[in-house]
């Protein structure tokens, strides 16, 4: 039972991963010529087949590679049986190697590249595309999904990973299987369930320099032979690394508060019911910087800013019944809501008093599915609708001392003209909010047609509604009167705009055992990522008084793989090759400080991801992982400039290796 446990990877490995440090923004560098390295690992994945073949002889009850179950497809397979790029990980593997977040997978998954805004958000981009800040009207590309439910959008996406069962990594477009913001993949996390075997405990604790802690406890109860109860909580703190010189004051500090309560219930054969409560208190100095002084030791800044703070609440309530011996019907019933407050924050990030914001913001949503499971001697298959209701709104105060940044815009004269109010304090308070609704039926079906090959195939339809209202008054002062406001043009109270827009969505895959321990598969899915509206009107619209209203998104993908098993069980290697086309591509940009989406043309993405696994000795595990990836503009009516051009966050070559010696 040992020996099995210490082989149950990935877990216990330590690991000495290598990234590339660059991982670019929106290059100017074309990348039309790189072909060469992408069909070397063309036929790399093709010569991997023959690879597995060479088995070595087997001696008494060898060690061997214990098989990983996930659940990418909405059903229990292994890792190994999946026609789709996973990398997945283990809760002993999270917590051996000390991965706190979702910030840490990045340098041990082929192709995942996270940019993190301080320690409350973050943006994540799987095979160059992702979302840095879409706004509220606008969607992520990759979904972050705990449990079944969608995290929904990257306030909270950096809370710590705790006592977790596995992370799952799935590459390329998810529509069918997960749907909402799915169209570049997604991040599955599965926490721990209670266990009704016994009640036991464990705690942990750890300090470090500039006043680190760290402290975590989780503890199981069964309650009967029914019912358990388990009950987590994990805490993280640190000083500030960077002293604002003008206040005394750190930047940049870090406290982190964690609780998770789950119930689990058996109370006959046929039903089983799990609630999670989670509530996450953060808070932290925050701090805007320009690229000079990123790295310096100290700042100097007049305003000392306060806590930014994020209070968040989430509840996951998943039921399943058995409804015979081979149909089972699932209900995940989510809840969501967090505030979020930036109190105040010196906006000009100098010792000059010029531009200080308050920008608190609010979501809610609550999300319900319903699944049905079953199975046949040929063919394994799910039916299924979902219901999801959101709610964001914002609320900002920008307030500057409108003599001191006139003068810094050279216009310092207007202050002095009698045809305009005297020069002073002002406050920009734009505000707004906005209401999504989204439906979506699915299937997905799985039929064995012969002893060695299966054919998969899946669509999802869905209907996305959004409503938002926004409104930027007018100030008092010289820009309010010139309607030159630096949140944008003033409205005429409040305005309004909504759309909606559908996509059908299908998948087909084939996987062919090649060999017992051999396993080719091919992948073709269609995604979408709704259409969305910008939150501030635009002055050069015919109607000005209007917000602007971007299309959805479509990509469709394809890969090829194989999955192999040699070396009598104690090696894997996992190869694919990938190619997507994106439609109507939404690329960020600024506009007014604010974050706006265009449908700026055609993005084409194509690479190689390796990943291998080798037990070297009972003792010594071996593991490495390599990914190349081209993701340009090809075409752009919006942007000509941007073709050739490769996508923000998509580097050339990322790769990793761990070791593992175990004692």
């Amino acid at each position: 039972t040992v020996q099995g446990n210490l082989r149950e990877a990935p877990s216990q490995r330590l690991d000495m991963h290598l990234l590339p440090d660059s991982l670019s923004d929106f290059g100017t560098v074309s990348r039309k010529h790189r072909l060469l390295p992408f069909l070397g690992g063309v036929l790399l994945v093709v010569g991997a087949p023959a690879f597995a073949l060479a088995d070595s002889p087997s001696g008494d009850e060898p060690a061997v590679l214990e098989p990983i179950v996930v659940t990418a497809q909405r059903r229990e397979q292994t890792l190994q049986d999946v026609p789709v790029t996973v990398t997945a990980f283990t809760g002993e593997f999270i917590q051996q190697n000390g991965i706190v977040d979702i910030r840490g997978l990045q340098g041990l998954t082929p192709n995942l590249s996270i940019k993190s805004n301080g320690e409350r958000e973050a943006a994540v981009f799987i095979r160059g595309i992702g979302s840095i800040a879409p706004g509220i009207g606008a969607d992520p590309a990759v979904g972050i999904f705990i449990d079944g439910v969608t995290a929904s959008r990257g306030e909270n996406a950096t809370a710590a990973f705790f006592d977790v069962e596995r992370i799952e990594v799935i590459k390329g477009p998810q529509g069918t299987l997960f749907g909402r913001n799915a169209s570049a993949g997604v991040i599955s996390i599965t926490t721990n369930k209670p266990r009704l075997e016994s009640t036991y405990g464990h705690a942990m604790g750890g300090v470090g320099n500039e006043g680190q802690l760290r402290g975590q406890f989780v503890a199981n109860w069964a309650l009967s032979d029914a019912w358990a109860l388990r009950l987590g909580g994990n805490h993280v703190s640190r000083d500030g690394l960077i002293d604002n010189e003008l206040t005394g004051q750190d930047l940049l500090d870090i406290n982190s508060n964690q609780l998770r309560a789950q119930l689990l219930g058996r109370p006959g054969n046929v039903w089983e019911t799990t609630f999670l409560f989670e509530a996450i208190d953060a808070e932290n100095n925050d701090a805007i910087f320009t690229n000079a002084d990123a790295f310096a030791p100290t700042t100097r800044q007049n305003e000392a800013p306060q806590k930014e703070e994020l209070e968040s609440t989430r509840l996951i309530w998943t039921n399943t019944w058995a409804l015979d011996g081979r149909l089972e019907l699932t209900s995940i019933t989510g809840y969501y809501d967090h505030d979020v407050s930036i109190i105040p924050v010196d906006a000009d990030a100098t010792a000059i008093p010029a531009i200080t914001f308050v920008a608190p913001s609010a979501e809610t949503f609550f999300s319900q599915e319903l699944r049905l499971n079953g199975s046949t001697d040929s063919t394994d298959w799910f039916v299924g609708a979902s219901y999801f209701d959101q709610e964001l709104s914002f609320d900002t105060d920008l307030r500057y001392d409108e003599a001191i940044l006139l003068d810094l815009l050279g216009l310092g004269a207007l202050c002095a003209s009698p045809d305009v109010p005297p020069c002073g304090i002002q406050s920009e308070m734009p505000f707004g909010s906005i209401d999504v609704d989204s439906v979506a039926v699915y299937g997905d079906l799985i039929w064995s047609f012969s002893e060695s090959a299966r054919l998969t195939v899946g669509a999802r339809y869905t209907r996305d509604e959004k409503a938002m209202d926004y409104a930027n008054p007018r100030t008092a002062g010289v820009l309010g009167i010139l309607d030159a406001q630096i949140f944008g043009p003033v409205t005429d109270g409040l305005v309004l705009a909504s759309d909606s827009w559908s996509s059908f969505d299908p998948r087909i895959a084939l996987d062919w055992d090649l060999t017992e321990r051999t396993t080719l598969f091919a992948n073709l899915s269609k995604g979408y990522k709704s259409g969305g509206i910008n939150r501030q009107v635009d002055a050069f619209l015919p109607d000005p008084q209007s917000l602007v209203i971007f299309d959805e998104e479509t990509v469709l993908a394809f890969e090829i793989g194989s999955k192999s098993r040699f070396l009598d069980g104690r090696a894997s290697l996992n190869a694919s090759v990938f190619y997507s086309d994106y439609q109507d591509f939404q690329l960020e940009t600024l506009a007014n400080l604010l974050p706006a989406i265009f449908n700026v043309g055609d993005v084409e993405g194509y690479g190689l991801e390796l990943e291998g696994r080798w037990l070297a000795t009972d003792s010594l595990e071996l593991a490495a992982t390599y990914a190349y990836l081209e993701s340009e503009v090809v075409d752009s009516e919006f942007e000509p400039e941007l073709v050739g051009n490769a996508t923000p966050q998509s580097p050339q070559h990322s790769a990793s290796a761990q070791a593992a010696w175990t004692l």
